[in-house]
């Protein structure tokens, strides 16, 4: 019987980023850059019957959102950075 030695090793979590940065950066990602893409992304949502242009960004942003800061957004969070 072989006895392997076992590693122990410790995980030490990454500092996280504050949430307002987070918040700011994915504002600058997600968010039209101006009115006329946000109408233009909504008026596409509704002649293809498919609002996947529309809240593919946003449930992007969320996933990102929760690894760079290890929870999920509150409904406050999401209304700030999508209205």
């Amino acid at each position: 019987m072989s006895s392997q030695p076992t590693e122990n090793t410790i995980n030490i979590p990454e500092k996280k980023e504050s949430v307002e940065d987070v918040i700011k950066d994915l504002e600058q990602k997600v968010n039209p850059k101006s009115i006329q893409e946000g109408v233009a992304s909504l008026v596409t949502a509704i002649k293809t019957k498919d609002s996947s242009n529309l809240l593919g960004p946003m449930q992007q942003g969320a996933e990102e959102f929760k690894a760079r800061t290890g929870r999920n957004m509150t409904y406050s969070e999401m209304r700030m950075m999508w209205g």
